[in-house]
């Protein structure tokens, strides 16, 4: 959440049983986006691993909210520079079209 914008309002949220004000940039739908995945990350490690202090439990759920993040941001990465190669290719080609076409 980008809180040095102007259109910057406080929000009410519930995730999982607890109620929290925000300070948010985003829109309602993005709110209840981010607010529905963290509330089923909860749910999932607090089930699965039920024998550990809460605390471990909620490391563990920021763990996975974190690793999910940085396999995105690898991704996204890779995608950067495939596009890159592919806007190099392209370029290449349309050299070469326009070479062929003007010595018709």
């Amino acid at each position: 959440m980008n809180t040095s914008d102007q259109d910057v309002r406080s929000v009410r949220v519930t995730v999982g049983q607890e109620k929290f004000q925000i300070q948010t940039d985003l829109n309602d739908a993005e709110i209840e986006e981010i607010v529905n995945f963290v509330t089923k990350k909860m749910e999932h490690h607090l089930k699965a691993n039920s024998r550990l202090e809460i605390r471990k439990q909620l490391i563990l759920m920021a763990m996975d909210i974190a690793s999910e993040l940085f396999d995105t941001r690898r991704r996204l990465k890779r995608a950067h520079i495939y596009y890159q190669e592919s806007q190099k290719t392209a370029g290449i080609l349309a050299s070469m079209l326009e070479e062929e076409s003007s010595s018709l």
